[in-house]
């Protein structure tokens, strides 16, 4: 197995959901998976993933989205956050800084606790669903309407 893949709790068999990935950066994270981890980039569907990789572009409806993301993780799954590092942010246009994103994703059950560097040019921060919280994320795939 890759470092990248270690970094990012890749294992044999597991499930994933690319949302928003560019394919820049999807096509070297499949690369380095080892065998049977099965890939999808369906957004509207409620299939349920060991882990989500993300690639938030902006703060605009951030929070919402991690409040739907964490639903599409099995209870001990993670969503990662992918990142441009911030020169290269700049230099590219894009203004939602680590600060903003972490700040949209706690508003949420979800909780970081890793990050890692991921390539030269982004780095990714890991969330989970707070531990205390899991059990009511095990029955049901979607979110439940209040």
């Amino acid at each position: 197995m890759s470092d990248l893949a270690r970094k990012l709790g890749i294992v044999p068999g597991a499930a994933i959901l690319l949302l928003d990935v560019p394919e820049s950066a999807a096509a070297p994270l499949r690369d380095v998976c080892p065998p049977g981890v099965t890939f999808a980039q369906d957004k509207d569907d409620t299939a349920r993933y060991d882990l989500i990789l993300f690639w938030p572009q902006s703060a605009v409806g951030l929070t919402e989205t991690f409040g739907a993301l964490q639903w599409r993780i099995i209870p001990d799954g993670a969503i990662w956050t992918l990142l441009l590092k911030q020169p290269i942010a700049r230099q590219r246009g894009i203004t939602l800084t680590w600060e903003a994103m972490q700040a949209a994703a706690l508003q949420t059950d979800l909780v970081d606790n890793k990050i890692a560097s991921i390539s030269d040019e982004a780095y990714g921060t890991r969330f989970v669903i707070r531990r205390e919280r899991r059990p009511s994320y095990a029955a049901s795939p979607r979110q439940p309407s209040h």
